[in-house]
């Protein structure tokens, strides 16, 4: 359980997030957490030095469900561990290994148990998703950022223009090229170009939600 004590006392001083997070060790859900509850109760820098922990536990109860003594508790962080070294390990072969570890004396959680048992201690410990890329799978492309303009400078003549970008996300490589409009053989047009300009085609194009 986090420091919610030492957590009060540091942002009711006026320290930022990152300090925080250093000085104590805790996630910036939690220092949010804190932060709500000083503006819910209006918290003062005195009341915060003089509350007793039992006060502290009142106003952050640990969220995570408590693991039944009857049953054998599953080593989530070796989860996440080997989620990290192979990205192909899957919750489902962890609680296949979970199921077949002869090692602890009790009974052993079910596969959805042991998903949300999982899923509330990665919230715990606020881990993040690492999307993993493979050179030459996606292509990912949208008509992205305000319209532009261009302006002739013998005419005067304004014309918008809308930007098309492709990127490939494994080398970072991007293409971007104007379009007068967001219709259908400007959007083919665009992906033409884009092949042409990448020096091949993906095995995947993976459109974010565009208008055409």
């Amino acid at each position: 359980m986090a420091d919610y004590k030492a957590i009060m006392t540091l942002a009711l001083a006026g320290h930022s997030y990152s300090e925080i997070v250093a000085a104590v060790g805790c996630s910036r859900r939690e220092i949010a957490a804190v932060k709500k509850t000083i503006t819910a109760y209006g918290i003062t820098a005195g009341q915060a030095a003089s509350m007793n922990p039992a006060e502290i536990a009142g106003m952050f109860p640990d969220g995570r469900k408590r693991v039944s003594e009857d049953y054998i508790k599953p080593d989530f962080d070796r989860v996440l561990a080997s989620m990290k070294f192979n990205r192909h390990f899957t919750i489902q072969q962890a609680w296949g290994k979970y199921l077949a570890d002869p090692v602890g004396a009790g009974k052993k959680y079910g596969y959805s148990q042991y998903c949300a048992l999982f899923g509330e201690h990665t919230r715990v410990k606020d881990v993040v998703a690492t999307l993993h890329h493979e050179p030459g799978r996606t292509m990912l492309v949208d008509w992205a950022g305000d319209t532009l303009e261009v302006l002739d400078a013998v005419t005067g003549e304004v014309t918008k223009l809308y930007l098309f970008v492709a990127v490939l996300p494994y080398s970072g490589a991007v293409f971007c090229r104007g379009f007068t409009d967001m219709k259908s053989p400007s959007w083919i047009d665009a992906h033409v170009a884009a092949f042409d300009f990448f020096g091949g085609a993906p095995q995947m194009v993976v459109p974010d939600n565009p208008t055409t």
